[in-house]
């Protein structure tokens, strides 16, 4: 149906769209509601063009976008780093802050499992990273608190000006595998006031996410552990049924290779 018939079925939602419209992918058309359910910031986040989306990605942008929404009410903040991040520790729960004001606004909620690793980046060069199974390189880790001890001591340009400092946090997410925190995005001289606070606030997430993924490598090794004495005892039990002969040899193969997920 052309874009200018009066008549138009929505696809994402059934009802019927007016000349208000948009269209999407296989030449099919969405209504204004949907859009706005969306939002225009979300569908930037998606990856791709609206035009290259079908009614399946889009319905599963707008039940993102609720369930996102409800986390964001329950979100309640034990810990925040300047006016970028905040972290819920009861929930293990987090979200990067508007970069205008530092409020969430639209901020994505992300769980602690989320992380996979994390890279400080001063005007494109690395200077300090970390993650799940790595150790945090170019700065100190001292105390529970996350205090971060020493400046970074990776590689700097010589110069004595930063235009770009930035954290980039790698996320178990295949369309937005990367969120960013900004830090510095003007000219700032290296030993000005402004950079020494922002490089105080960039070190102290750097420890609070290697904690974080710390936390996490302790939490799964305690999970194999439990599992794998869960498993010996139950191997344990259908031993004791092979030598009753209540269960064959084959039976039991059959259930220890199951129970040992071989």
């Amino acid at each position: 149906m052309g874009f200018f018939s009066l008549k138009a079925e929505c696809a994402v939602c059934g009802n019927e769209a007016s000349l208000n419209r948009y269209q999407i992918a296989n030449k099919q058309w969405m209504c204004s509601s949907c859009m706005k359910k969306i939002g225009f910031i979300k569908i930037g986040q998606a990856g791709k063009p609206i035009t290259k989306m079908t009614p399946d990605d889009i319905r599963d942008l707008i039940n993102g976008k609720v369930n996102n929404e409800n986390e964001l009410d329950s979100f309640k903040a034990t810990k925040k780093i300047g006016k970028y991040i905040e972290f819920d520790d009861k929930q293990e729960k987090w979200l990067v802050l508007s970069a205008i004001l530092g409020r969430r606004n639209n901020s994505k909620v992300y769980n602690y499992s989320d992380i996979v690793d994390f890279e400080l980046l001063e005007d494109g060069e690395s200077v300090a990273s970390g993650g799940l199974g790595r150790a945090l390189v170019g700065g100190a880790l001292f105390g529970g608190a996350g205090a971060v001890v020493g400046a970074v001591t990776g590689k700097k340009k010589a110069k004595g000006v930063c235009t770009s400092l930035k954290l980039k946090i790698t996320v178990n997410d295949f369309n937005n595998p990367a969120v960013y925190i900004n830090f510095i995005t003007a000219s700032t001289k290296k030993n000005s006031f402004l950079y020494k606070t922002v490089m105080d606030d960039a070190q102290e997430c750097l420890s609070t996410f290697q904690l974080i993924c710390e936390r996490q490598k302790e939490e799964k090794a305690e999970e194999v552990s439990h599992n794998t004495v869960s498993a010996a005892d139950e191997i344990k039990k259908f031993k004791e049924l092979l030598d009753a002969g209540i269960l064959s040899q084959e039976e039991f193969d059959a259930k220890k290779k199951e129970l040992l997920g071989l």
